[in-house]
């Protein structure tokens, strides 16, 4: 004969067991997530060399990011594994990361991060896939890589703001 008490206990047990493993997994899961979004407000030193060669400025180097980093002028740098341990791989040498808007700004000041256009440009507007003509650049601004600029359409005198550089170009 089976012993019934003994084995629903025991299921009873594990179940108990597994939900608790669960819920552990399932906070474990939220606080990952949480790094990931807060990590975002960071770049590593690759990723700053990776967007100067991206953006054709010039080829850096480790030494360059270092020296801008002591200077002060990349902001408060954190170290990666500290800051995310579920995120860090468990790896290789320590990676600071430092604050996104500071290094996008020390490299917007430095002529690094520049935008296609300036102020006074004359350039070509196409919006929604047609052209709508000459269109001079009244303001420019950034907002995490890209830039946006006001223009006024020669034809019209009409003001359009915040408009992504992808719709501009020079003939």
């Amino acid at each position: 004969m089976k012993d019934y008490t003994r084995k629903i206990a025991q299921i009873k047990q594990h179940i108990a067991e597994l939900t608790t493993q669960l819920a552990e997994l399932e906070s474990e899961q939220q606080c990952y997530h949480e790094q990931l979004a807060q990590r975002k407000a960071y770049m590593s030193s690759r990723e700053i060399l990776a967007l100067l060669e991206q953006k054709h400025v010039r080829i850096g180097s480790m030494a360059t990011i270092k020296r801008w980093s002591d200077r002060g002028c990349l902001g408060e740098g954190v170290e990666e594994r500290e800051a995310f341990p579920l995120l860090a791989s468990k790896q290789g040498n320590k990676r600071f990361l430092y604050p996104r808007e500071t290094v996008l700004s020390f490299l917007y000041e430095k002529g690094l991060l520049a935008p296609a256009y300036e102020v006074l440009d004359r350039v070509r507007f196409r919006h929604a896939c047609r052209d709508t003509g000459w269109a001079l650049v009244t303001a420019v601004s950034r907002r995490d890589l890209r830039f946006f600029y006001d223009v006024q359409l020669e034809t019209t005198g009409e003001v359009v703001l915040q408009v992504p550089e992808e719709d501009l170009f020079l003939p």
